[in-house]
């Protein structure tokens, strides 16, 4: 990494940080950046617990392993905005029967598309959705998603 790439990596991790403590700290969003981090967090303990499955099949007992401690952290931090979001008064969200109702409610119309979030369907702009399921991910996909987006 050269110079030039480290200072910009630093500016934008430095920004980037900057402008997610100022959410936290200001009352009126706190709420609302606790609940996406608690959903964020949930949410993809059912992909990982699947991926671990997956792993386990495929016989790779290793990153089985890895998958299981990754979706235990991830509902251990689910719990914790949880819990945070109890302390300021606010209802937290299941996420299991958040996503049993999107299953039920989703009729394949543009408004269950356009609830999505506009982050990650940018970022998996040019994937099927086919493509991108527990069973079916490619490993590569998965290890760069993962390494980007944590």
């Amino acid at each position: 990494m050269n110079l030039l790439t480290y200072m910009m990596h630093l500016a934008g991790s430095g920004a980037s940080a900057y402008f997610s403590a100022l959410q936290i700290r200001d009352i009126k969003t706190r709420p609302n950046i606790l609940a996406g981090f608690q959903l964020a967090e949930s949410g993809s303990v059912p992909f990982l617990t699947n991926l671990s499955q997956r792993a386990a099949e495929e016989g790779d007992i290793w990153l089985a392993e890895k998958l299981t401690k990754h979706a235990e952290d991830e509902a251990r931090h689910g719990q914790i905005f949880a819990h945070a979001l109890k302390q300021l008064d606010k209802k937290v969200r299941d996420f299991k029967s958040r996503s049993s109702a999107k299953s039920e409610n989703n009729t394949g119309d543009n408004k269950s598309k356009q609830r999505r979030s506009s982050f990650f369907g940018t970022y998996y702009q040019g994937y099927e959705g086919e493509k991108l399921k527990a069973e079916t991910i490619d490993w590569d996909v998965l290890m760069a998603s993962t390494y980007i987006l944590e």
